[in-house]
């Protein structure tokens, strides 16, 4: 028997089927990848295996899990009690978001003390040391200093390698991952991914791998189920699917992911793919590669020279303490209507220096210069559109008082005007009229993304700063904002500093690349020179991490 076997497994919620009756089996020791977009149903069906939905959502079928005594367990019929006891022990979840996953208010070794107690008796000692092998395990760096540091106080790689500490805690036989790298940095995504597939194969366990992202699956999963609208349309090995993929949304899904490799063409999205019949069934539709307008370049509009910024730590008693510099002697310039990418890990400075350019933080040393206008509109001419759209939107306004909100603060036009620009730049964004009148929770993640972009434009900036503005979304989502940016940009004129840490779609959208390691420039160039023929090893480290 398989370790876990779902049949006919279906969820619905207001009679709407969220998941419609699908079927698959997993073995210890292999991985199993579940891929879509968002929507198509993957996360429901995880959470659905060991009913953590909420009850407005109902669920069927058949879910068999055999526990460590060899017992098969219906998960779906089986008592709450007898659940609980298999949640965290034997089924383990790692979940996208570490920061939010994570209590901020307890040390990361008390969290993971904690969960160690749920399901085993050992005394504080005990639990301690444990907890500091696991940490040695995951190869995180010094372990006493990251068992006594609250989640803040550590970066994403280092949170994530936390939770991960937490789900092997009680030594599961299943461990479901639920995007797990999709907000962290390429080279921080491929040593998580690697510590994952060790861990199955050196603990023998199983493994549900939940991606939007079929490239990230690529050396991870044994086995690959593709999810389209809430349907499983494909089931293959990892080979089968990347090497002859049978379904037209797989084959669809397989050629929207952004690469550097299509820089100066529109990238296609699933629709331009993707066809849909009346009797249900899908076709492939055909899809002409189209070269972009150049976007002509102008005048130096941005200079920044010796750019430095340095925190000082406050004591008590005594004299401030100065940290090494986050920024050290930044020098660049920017063209009107030019894309300057900029790339590093974590912590190396990059929205450090975004935040220094519209205002938000103050720099310590250095000259910025920009030439189209004095200092005092300097933070309108400036703007930036951020990661999380639907973090960046008060939840409690609508997406057209959103866009109205800087003119009326900034007093530019009355309220009437302010509406018809609004208006304007929704439809500017490829957003109807109605999104005018819709609050955050009713859009889709690429529809906040266009009210933040549109938002962003009210002021009519001359520089846009995109701070890992697609790095959320689902790959064919990136694909039609970066074609929007792109069309914007030729409507507008507009300069881009674009910041990321995926090289392919900076390769794409870019001009010229920055790569920033430890607050200073490593190397910068233009963009396809840079990926094709880098002269600097973090750079060429930065490429190795990159998914073809």
């Amino acid at each position: 028997m398989p370790l876990l076997s779902v049949t006919d497994f279906k969820a619905t919620a207001d009679q709407k089927t969220l998941v419609n009756s699908i079927s698959f089996n997993t073995e210890e020791g292999f991985i199993t990848g579940i891929v879509g977009e968002s929507g198509s149903g993957k996360s429901v069906t995880c959470m659905g295996l060991t009913r953590l939905l909420p009850d407005s959502i109902s669920i069927n079928g058949k879910v068999l899990f055999k526990d460590s005594e060899g017992n098969s367990i219906n998960l779906l019929k089986c008592s709450d009690d007898q659940l609980r006891s298999l949640r965290g022990k034997e089924i383990a979840y790692i979940f996208q978001e570490p920061m939010t996953a994570l209590n901020p208010v307890h040390t990361c070794g008390y969290q993971v003390e904690e969960a160690i107690g749920v399901h085993q008796k050992l005394d504080k000692t005990q639990r301690k040391h444990k907890v500091l092998e696991l940490f040695k395990e995951v190869k995180l760096p010094d372990i006493e200093r990251i068992y006594s540091s609250f989640p803040h106080q550590i970066s994403g790689g280092q949170r994530q390698r936390v939770m991960i500490s937490m789900a092997l805690s009680n030594d599961p036989r299943l461990l479901i991952a639920d995007e797990p790298t999709t907000a962290l940095d390429a080279s921080v995504q491929k040593s998580i991914i690697d510590l994952l597939v060790n861990m199955v194969k050196k603990r023998g366990m199983a493994m549900l791998f939940i991606s939007h992202d079929l490239s990230c699956l690529k050396t991870v999963a044994d086995t690959i189920l593709v999810m389209y609208k809430g349907n499983l349309v494909e089931t293959g090995t990892s080979n089968e699917i990347f090497n002859t993929p049978q379904h037209p949304y797989t084959k669809a899904l397989m050629k929207t992911r952004p690469s550097y490799k299509q820089a100066g063409s529109i990238l296609p999205t699933i629709p331009d793919l993707l066809q849909e019949n009346k009797d249900g069934s899908f076709s492939e539709k055909e899809f002409k590669n189209s070269i972009r307008h150049n976007i002509s370049q102008g005048e130096t509009i941005l200079e920044i020279t010796n750019l430095e910024k340095t925190y000082n730590r406050k004591k008590f008693f005594g004299k401030a303490q100065t940290q090494s510099p986050i920024l050290n002697s930044i020098s660049f310039a920017v063209n009107q209507g030019q894309t300057i990418g900029l790339v590093g890990e974590s912590g190396c400075g990059k929205s450090t220096l975004a935040k220094i350019l519209t205002g938000l933080e103050a720099k310590s040393k250095g000259e910025i210069s920009f030439k189209k206008s004095n200092s005092n509109v300097l933070g309108r001419q400036i703007q930036m559109v951020f990661q999380d759209p639907f973090s960046s939107l008060n939840p409690s306004i609508t997406a057209g008082e959103a866009i109205m909100e800087p003119l009326l603060v900034h007093k530019i036009v009355k309220k009437n005007e302010a509406k018809q620009n609004a208006l304007k730049l929704l439809e500017l964004t490829g957003l109807t009229e109605e999104f005018f009148y819709k609050y955050p929770h009713q859009m889709s993640g690429g529809q906040r993304q266009r009210v933040c972009i549109a938002r962003a434009l009210s002021l009519e900036p001359s520089i846009l700063i995109l701070d890992e503005s697609v790095a959320a979304l689902d790959v064919s989502v990136q694909s039609q904002i970066l074609n929007l940016l792109k069309d914007i940009q030729f409507k507008l004129g507009l300069t881009y500093l674009f910041i990321s840490h995926d090289l392919n779609v900076v390769g794409y959208i870019a001009d010229s690349i920055i790569v920033l390691k430890n607050g200073i420039i490593e190397e910068q160039g233009p963009a396809l020179q840079m990926i094709n023929n880098p002269q600097s090893d973090y750079t060429k480290f930065l490429i190795n991490c990159m998914y073809e």
